[in-house]
């Protein structure tokens, strides 16, 4: 009984290892050095983890600090979309923008909101962000108002949106953002397209004739990870952004990332933090199960 004791004490020390190297990277950035602030600030201007199942902050740069999101706002003009009801089957004519352009929605073809909703989400396309909120039955105008409206019911107190894309710049905060990937998971479609790395839109030409598109996820993640909500975004004044919502094992965290300087240093820097999280996650399950082995050896 003794050495099998001593087993178990050496193998939790073995496996605390990880834990431990993983926790120095997410501790909050409050405890961290002022150095390490600049070195850990660089790969971007805000970084967030939040442990939903411990409803505890895991990684905390700058996540109070509003910014630019770019098209990570297509989440809540989806939300919105899904929250008021109107029937995702009516087919849409499309309508050309100025400033909101589409590499896969051509002039007097119709789409289904539905289909509108997919290509937001899965191909970031702004045309169709743009023609959800002009065929939305309050006009376009009223379904910003409607953004900021929700933003407000959700908690979302430093977030501020003017338009539908992301093109100009809508602000928030990454934890804004955390509160927003809590509510939209409630709708599956965003775990339905977050997982998608391609898709197929669906649409009637002039003709009347059904054409398919494919469409590829911006996500370089999609469907390598149980991802319930993801969305990424990039403009010159945002920088590399993108949030999502996770699930791994019996946990759900979201990891936001905002203004990172490339497309590289966004998706290396999001690399690691998931793959250290969920070797962190890992471990502690290992460690809970080698507790309760131990807990049962000792009852007499």
């Amino acid at each position: 009984m003794q050495n099998q004791t001593i087993l178990l004490n050496y193998l939790k020390i073995c496996l605390l290892i990880p834990v431990a190297f993983s926790s120095n990277i997410i501790l909050a950035q409050t405890q961290t050095s002022k150095k390490n602030k600049t070195l850990m600030s660089e790969p971007a201007r805000a970084v967030f983890l939040f442990d939903h199942k411990n409803n505890t902050i895991r990684q905390n740069i700058n996540a109070y600090q509003a910014m630019p999101i770019a098209s990570i706002t297509k989440l809540m003009t989806v939300y919105v979309v899904l929250e008021s009801g109107v029937p995702l089957n009516d087919m849409l004519p499309v309508i050309p923008q100025k400033s909101e352009t589409s590499n896969t929605l051509k002039n007097k073809t119709t789409v289904s909101r539905l289909e509108l909703i997919r290509l937001a989400l899965i191909a970031s396309d702004n045309l169709a962000a743009k023609l959800l909120a002009i065929h939305h039955p309050d006009g376009y105008s009223a379904f910003v108002k409607k953004m900021n409206h929700t933003a407000i019911k959700l908690g979302m107190m430093n977030t501020n949106f003017v338009e539908t894309t992301g093109l100009l710049p809508n602000t928030s905060t990454a934890w804004d953002l955390h509160l927003l990937n809590k509510a939209v998971s409630e709708h599956s479609i965003f775990r339905e397209s977050a997982m998608s790395k391609t898709g197929g839109l669906d649409a009637l030409n002039k003709k009347g004739i059904w054409q398919r598109a494919i469409i590829r996820n911006t996500n370089i993640f999609a469907g390598d990870y149980d991802i319930k909500v993801g969305k990424t975004g990039f403009t010159n004044l945002a920088g590399w952004c993108i949030s999502m919502l996770i699930r791994y094992q019996d946990y759900e965290f979201d990891l936001i990332v905002l203004g990172s300087p490339d497309k590289k240093t966004r998706k290396d820097l999001v690399s690691m933090y998931l793959r250290e999280y969920m070797n962190f996650i890992t471990s502690a399950a290992v460690i809970k199960k080698i507790d309760l082995i131990d807990n049962e050896e000792h009852v007499f």
